[in-house]
């Protein structure tokens, strides 16, 4: 044990810290996108910055603004990252006026996660799917109806889909769930997937197989 909440629960170094940060972008979509968007334009402008990533000084509330999908008043995006910031969410990476920020990167295994559970890895591309929910209602209602789990693998197969793994349409692997509330969150997985191929540190690009993909995945 490391210490109070931060001893680690699997392989990939995750601590009880880590899953309670987890748990709380799960429970909270608009706290999911905030996050998601600053880890994305955080790695993009990191890699971009002339001087050395670990000097980097951070994303701004105003500048992180200005990349979110949808308006949120100046005064609750200050309470949401100050929220970030508590659970460990959120880093500080320069402090004064303006204060810079930076997103936590975290993956842990699904069976860690009480909302998910089963096999594969929770990381990013979920978080940013469950943000989806706070401006797309298809997303939402898929969540009311089927909850994370069934999310979380329409999420993989829809990857495996774009890397050729499937035998059959993406909407044939889930029988179980109305075809019309599938299809309506495929744009919420392509549009995580299209930010996902923009960071840096993720290693894959789907962007040109996401604009190609109508006659695989119906």
């Amino acid at each position: 044990m490391d210490g109070l909440g931060r001893e680690t629960v699997d392989s990939l170094g995750t601590t009880v810290d880590d899953l309670v940060a987890i748990g709380r972008l799960l429970d909270s979509p608009r706290l999911a996108h905030i996050w998601f968007t600053l880890y994305i334009e955080g790695n993009i402008m990191s890699e971009e910055s002339d001087s050395n990533p670990f000097l980097w000084d951070g994303i701004t509330v105003s500048e992180l603004s200005e990349h979110l999908t949808c308006e949120i008043p100046q005064s609750t995006l200050y309470s949401d990252m100050d929220e970030l910031r508590e659970i460990g969410a959120v880093r500080v990476e320069a402090e004064g006026q303006p204060t810079g920020f930076s997103a936590k990167f975290f993956q842990t295994e699904a069976e860690n996660v009480d909302k998910i559970g089963g096999a594969g890895l929770i990381g990013p591309q979920m978080i940013g799917l469950v943000g989806e929910a706070f401006t797309d209602e298809a997303v939402q209602q898929y969540l009311d109806t089927y909850r994370y789990s069934l999310l979380n693998d329409a999420l993989q197969i829809y990857v495996a889909s774009l890397r050729g793994g499937l035998d059959r349409s993406f909407i044939e692997m889930f029988p179980e769930i109305d075809s019309d509330m599938l299809e309506a969150v495929i744009p919420a997985i392509e549009r995580v997937l299209f930010d996902m191929s923009r960071n840096p540190l993720w290693g894959e690009d789907f962007r040109s197989e996401l604009s190609t993909l109508d006659s695989t995945v119906s």
